[in-house]
């Protein structure tokens, strides 16, 4: 879109771009672009949020007024204010300070406990009848953090799923890993956006600890192909900032 937005312009119709992935708007650098914090698929951020939405729509709207551009400008979105209001706590407490450098072991088997302590939060969500949004890897979670552990050691290792490219099975493991957590979290009493599941995954369980790690160390695999996928695929780019005080 935000390429599509410069040939409108030429004909004469102004254009506004929401982006959701800032390194793209930055190098198409469409005559103006608003950049926002939320999930693909949702550049006007969480559902049932419609004071939110509004000012959205009111900034983007706003940047018509612009004739200076490229104009690129940052949705300041306050998820901490957010949250604090919010009456949704997470499924498990925060992880105990360990990471892979400690010890590959040790964190294995923090991490598998976090897993354990989750699971009850997650047979609520089935036993519910809820979508079902993990398995594509056909891996468990504790089989998904060995796969994982064992490709941040070796990034070079063949696919796991033989029709897949290992970037792409990899990725499916990480997103049922995810997935696991996420409707676990889903269960707990309250209301909560995805933006706010997502500080709790990164920011404080053992398994958001362990994609940060994993994509890590696939930006230093061989593969070209696979250090570029690794470079947006399993951390979201609103949640980068851990990757770079990290």
């Amino acid at each position: 879109m935000c390429g599509l937005a410069h040939y409108l312009e030429r004909e004469t119709l102004p254009t506004v771009a929401l982006g959701l992935i800032p390194q793209h708007v930055s190098l198409i650098r469409p005559p103006r672009a608003l950049v926002v914090p939320f999930e693909l698929g949702r550049p006007f951020g969480a559902p049932d949020a419609p004071e939110l939405q509004r000012a959205v729509m009111a900034h983007a709207l706003g940047l018509l007024e612009r004739t200076d551009g490229p104009v690129l400008e940052t949705f300041a979105h306050d998820r901490a204010a957010a949250s604090a209001s919010n009456d949704w706590s997470p499924p498990i407490a925060p992880a105990p300070d360990i990471a892979l450098e400690d010890g590959e072991a040790a964190f294995a088997a923090a991490l598998k406990a976090e897993i354990a302590a989750l699971k009850p939060a997650y047979d609520r969500w089935i036993a519910a009848g809820g979508r079902r949004l993990d398995r594509i890897s056909g891996r468990t979670p504790d089989e998904i953090v060995d796969l994982m552990l064992e490709l941040a050691g070796n990034p070079a290792m063949a696919s796991p799923m033989p029709d897949y490219p290992v970037q792409i099975a990899v990725k499916f493991a990480a997103d049922d890993l995810k997935h696991a957590y996420y409707q676990a979290a889903l269960t707990q009493p309250g209301t909560v956006t995805d933006i706010e599941i997502d500080d709790w995954f990164f920011g404080q369980t053992l398994a958001g600890r362990l994609l940060y790690a994993l994509r890590a160390a696939l930006l230093d695999a061989g593969d070209e192909t696979v250090r570029t996928f690794a470079s947006h695929a399993f951390v979201p780019s609103h949640q980068m900032h851990r990757a770079a005080s990290g």
